[in-house]
């Protein structure tokens, strides 16, 4: 019945005229507030109502017996600033907001720093090395920005890797991004999808504490990752990228188990659909979860794998999409399999409505979620 409510509501909206624009030509297109040349301010707001088990963040404790709720929830709300400080110096600040879910506190508000970093765009005489940027500070890690441009569907839950707790997506260290060769055309990076700049190849590599950004350091070793992606035929079939990324390190504990992981990732991005394929094979994770129960200094195996697809209607606002997701641990037999899909109305370019369901497999139990999702990014 609530399912139906949902469906109702969606289509309702629509039917009342709410403004029908076409897709935006990249994920960033227009957003961003300047504010009197001397800031940029952007913000992200996850807002839902959910029906099914809580939602548990990868940086939270999985509780023992999943809670069901049925309410309007804040998912999380992202406030950027950025400032370019001339040519080659610029600074970002990103504030996480999200509902303590833990505690006295429990129900407040919570805020805490994403990123707060310093970037260097260096002018290298390279025709070899082109579009090169160093952040130094609370930044990126390798992987999860590069994804979330692919599937943009943070705003239902993590993806595939940060859902299984492997990672997150920020972290303290340094990270150096950049193409080998020449940039892509200007007519796809905007037409088409604008996350890879590079025509051939594009990297990025770093050093990190490895717990994540809303983790302390637990120990003195230092976790490097690094993402290589390639068009193989950048001339003929530009739309297609392969990926490859991997983690090497110790968990984020005093007893410093292994967490080293590659991925293997095949992206084709047309204007009007996008597939994902992806497959994770290591050992351990950046917050030492999968060890063994006896001796936590030894890393538990883990391996799995994720699809993810979207299919846009034409011009008009609507669009389908659907992910596929295994992940096992081993010798604890840990089991996930998690079937997400959904329709999403876009309002215009800074606002979303999204439809979805989310069928979970956790060792044999069984749990189902609805969601009505408003995403407002600006």
């Amino acid at each position: 019945m609530k399912l139906r409510l949902l469906f109702i509501f969606v289509f309702l909206m629509c039917e009342n005229g709410i403004a029908q624009v076409g897709s935006s030509s990249t994920d960033d297109d227009g957003k961003g507030i300047n504010i009197a040349d001397l800031v940029e301010m952007s913000g992200d707001w996850f807002i839902a109502y959910r029906d099914g088990i809580k939602q548990i963040q990868a940086d939270e404790t999985v509780p023992v017996v999943n809670e069901h709720t049925s309410s309007f929830v804040l998912k999380r709300s992202y406030f950027t600033l950025k400032k370019e400080l001339n040519d080659v110096f610029s600074v970002r600040y990103t504030m996480d907001l999200t509902i303590d879910t833990e505690g006295d506190d429990a129900g407040n508000v919570e805020t805490r720093l994403k990123y707060l970093y310093l970037m260097t765009k260096p002018k290298l005489n390279s025709k070899v090395l082109t579009g090169t940027a160093i952040e130094v500070g609370m930044v990126h890690r390798p992987w999860l920005d590069y994804e979330q441009k692919m599937n943009t569907y943070r705003v239902q839950d993590n993806m595939f890797i940060e859902r299984n707790r492997i990672f997150n997506s920020a972290d303290f260290g340094v990270t150096v991004t950049g193409n080998i060769g020449p940039k892509m055309d200007e007519e796809f990076l905007k037409n088409v999808n604008g996350v890879m700049k590079g025509k051939y190849v594009s990297y990025s590599l770093g050093i990190y504490n490895g717990g994540g950004y809303s983790g302390i350091e637990n120990n003195n070793n230092k976790v490097i990752a690094g993402r290589l992606t390639v068009r193989p035929l950048a001339n003929m079939l530009p739309q297609l990228q392969l990926s490859g990324y991997f983690n090497r390190g110790k968990g984020n504990s005093e007893f410093s188990p292994d967490f080293n992981q590659v991925l293997g990732f095949l992206a084709f991005t047309e204007k009007q659909f996008k597939i994902t394929a992806q497959f994770h094979d290591g050992v351990g994770d950046f917050r030492a979860r999968y060890i063994d129960p006896v001796d936590p200094s030894r890393s538990l195996d883990n391996h799995g794998y994720s699809f993810f697809g979207e299919y846009k209607f034409g011009k008009s606002p609507f669009s389908l999409w659907g992910r596929f997701d295994e992940f096992e641990v081993e010798e604890i037999d840990e089991q996930t399999q998690r079937v997400i899909g959904g329709l999403t109305y876009r309002v215009n370019k800074m606002i979303r409505l999204i439809l979805n369901t989310e069928h979970t497999t956790v060792d044999d139990n069984t749990e189902d979620t609805y969601e009505l999702n408003l995403e407002i990014s600006f």
